[in-house]
């Protein structure tokens, strides 16, 4: 009864990856939040500085831009590498689509030759002959029925009492 109870207390592992995948997210959001916030107030406190007393607060407002230069430069550094990474996984995506795609089109045609073979193979082993056998016994049929109708018009209604009385007689 208890192993049924913890079982059902624990979560799906679908559903603890969703809750991961939710806590990553809401970690990165306010990790960005917060540093969105710190330069902005860096930014503020320097103008407020510049402001007031600018001759005392030269030496810092240097040191600040100087460090925003170089964090600048950094972020440039790293979107450039980002870009480089980015330009390299396409180019590994499409050598993996080269790869992939042409055998699995080698393939269908490859395919779609055998079936045009195999129908042409049926068609000049099976069907045709078949075709051929039904229209001969059609036309056979035919013959036969029109054979028929003329030997009924050439027998005249003497020969037919003939033959009833023969076939009456015991």
């Amino acid at each position: 009864m208890q192993t049924s109870e913890a079982a059902a207390s624990e979560p799906a592992p679908e559903q603890n990856q969703t809750a991961r995948a939710g806590n990553i997210g809401r970690i990165i959001k306010l990790g960005a939040a917060i540093g969105i916030l710190l330069i902005l107030g860096l930014l503020a406190a320097a103008v407020a500085a510049a402001l007031t007393a600018a001759d005392t607060w030269v030496p810092i407002i240097r040191i600040f831009r100087d460090v925003m230069l170089l964090i600048l430069l950094l972020e440039s550094v790293l979107l450039v590498a980002a870009l480089a990474i980015l330009l390299l996984q396409v180019a590994g995506f499409f050598v993996m689509l080269r790869a992939e795609v042409k055998p699995i089109l080698e393939s269908a045609r490859e395919t779609a030759r055998l079936g045009k073979a195999t129908a042409t193979f049926m068609n000049d082993n099976a069907v045709d002959p078949l075709i051929q056998l039904k229209s001969f016994l059609a036309g056979l049929l035919a013959f036969l029925r029109e054979l028929m109708r003329i030997r009924g018009l050439v027998i005249t209604d003497e020969d037919k009492d003939e033959v009833s009385d023969e076939a009456d007689a015991p």
